[in-house]
């Protein structure tokens, strides 16, 4: 049996005791076996598939990758107390993340079978991003375990929105050669009173670093599936055939306005021959999140 196959079959068990809609093992302890994070995922990007699964419509029936949808793994990093766990545990099935009940803990993985556009995915959520132990192998484990990434800052804190833009410079340097989704994720937008970073603060951010831009409340559950529906439609844009982004966008084309499709081509049109403004065009549409 694969590795992936047996990490999959020890978790569906482990999922009777810890969590009735995600898949959750404590990373400490497979770190402290000797296998990081890049051994344990299944990688879509290498081309390993899993044989089995856990899907959210069933806690305990087991399906097949190919039948679940594709398998992406999708790593939470940023500075500490930004609510990287509180948006993991929202992805794990807390009912509601205001009663504060559901266990908030870092150093887990867990796995969800979402539909985004009609079509299943299975993204794997890693959660082990240590920001206290800059020298720690860990972090250089997840910067390589990633198909994907959720850089996370607090609006009410400017530290952790520079430590946001320093992460994003030291995944490219570690994925120079890889054209990587990455999200930069405002959270705590629910603390106005407290904001330090400002909107078009993140959306030029975002601009500048090439990058989608969004911002959460995981306390008020505001934009977090959104932002979970993005990572999935950005791995799609770069993975899939042109045919099926083709299908996906037309979809998308019809539900928009055209009073909204107007503004889009003149937008393009005006932007072509202004460099400025093409950048603020560009700091503007970062949060669309269903295009490159």
């Amino acid at each position: 049996m694969t590795l992936p196959g047996a990490m999959r079959r020890h978790s569906v068990l482990l999922q009777q005791h810890l969590h009735r809609w995600s898949i959750c093992t404590d990373a400490d302890h497979l770190l402290n076996s000797g296998l990081g994070p890049t051994s344990l995922l299944p990688h879509s990007r290498s081309g390993d598939t899993a044989t089995e699964s856990c899907s959210s419509a069933s806690s305990d029936s087991v399906v097949s990758a190919n039948s679940a949808g594709s398998l992406y793994n999708v790593v939470l990093i940023g500075g500490s107390g930004v609510g990287k766990s509180a948006l993991a545990s929202i992805f794990a099935g807390a009912l509601d993340s205001m009663d504060g009940d559901f266990e908030c803990c870092a150093g887990q993985i867990r796995e969800q079978t979402v539909t985004v556009d009609g079509e299943s995915a299975i993204i794997t959520l890693l959660d082990t991003w240590d920001p206290q132990n800059g020298g720690s192998w860990t972090q250089e484990q997840c910067l390589q375990a990633g198909d994907a990434y959720l850089i996370v800052y607090s609006i009410t804190d400017r530290e952790s929105f520079e430590r946001a833009s320093e992460l994003r410079v030291q995944l490219r340097r570690a994925r120079q050669s890889e054209d990587i989704p990455i999200i930069l994720v405002g959270n705590k937008c629910d603390l106005v009173r407290c904001r330090e970073v400002s909107l078009n603060e993140g959306r030029a951010c975002a601009a500048m670093f090439d990058c989608k831009f969004i911002e959460t409340s995981a306390a008020m559950r505001h934009n977090v599936w959104e932002m979970f529906d993005g990572i999935v439609r950005q791995l799609r844009l770069r993975r899939d055939t042109k045919e099926a982004n083709e299908r996906r966008r037309g979809l998308s084309r019809r539900r928009q306005s055209l009073p909204k499709k107007a503004k889009r081509f003149l937008d393009k049109l005006v932007a072509r021959n202004n460099k400025s403004l093409a950048f603020r065009l560009k700091s503007k549409s970062c949060h669309d999140l269903s295009v490159l």
